[in-house]
Order: structure tokens, then C-alpha cells, then sequence
């Protein structure tokens, strides 16, 4: 599946990961990795099929959150996620980004 990566820039603060998955209900997200590196700064980066990409970032830019909307158009391979350690299935224990 050919998909689009989606970085989001956010001044971070109480609910905004909870708005930045409210607006994302509604797509096909593949992945969804959000850091904060200080106090006034996060990045979400969002993996999506490239043909939800432009009504995604669409939502995304009107989120009050969010300074900057970056679409990164990736392979269907592989998705360029932040450092961020995988995580386990519960169910069937695979590593998963």
C-alpha cells in the first residue's frame, strides 16, 4: 500500500494527543509517533495511505495545536518514524513501530 507521512509540529499541552487522535479518527492511520522535546514543542509524525493524505493534513492544519503541517511522501515499505523504541502486540507479542 502506497502510503504518505505526515509531520505535525504542536505546542503540547493537556489534550492535545487526545485532539490529534479525534481528528485522525476518522482515516486509515498506519502509524502515529508523538515526542515532545521541550516544553513548548512537539512533533507528531503520522503514517497514512497517500490517497487520505491531503484530507489529513487538511484536518490536522485546523487543529489549534498545530503550528506546521509537513506532508513527506514515503514508500510503501517503510515508514521513517522518530527514535522511539517498538512496541508489543498484547495478543500475539510482534514488534510492531
Amino acid at each position: 500500500m502506497e502510503h504518505a507521512r505526515l509531520t505535525v509540529t504542536l505546542r503540547p499541552g493537556h489534550g492535545t494527543l487526545a485532539r490529534l487522535a479525534a481528528t485522525l479518527n476518522h482515516h486509515h492511520v498506519l502509524d502515529l509517533a508523538y515526542t515532545t522535546s521541550s516544553p513548548a514543542s512537539a512533533t507528531a509524525v503520522v503514517r497514512v495511505p497517500r490517497s487520505d493524505a491531503p484530507r489529513a493534513q487538511h484536518k490536522l492544519r485546523r487543529l489549534v495545536d498545530v503550528i506546521d503541517v509537513s506532508l513527506d511522501p514515503a514508500s510503501a515499505g517503510t515508514a521513517e518514524l522518530p527514535n522511539l523504541p517498538p512496541t508489543r502486540h498484547p495478543a500475539t507479542g510482534t514488534a510492531r513501530l
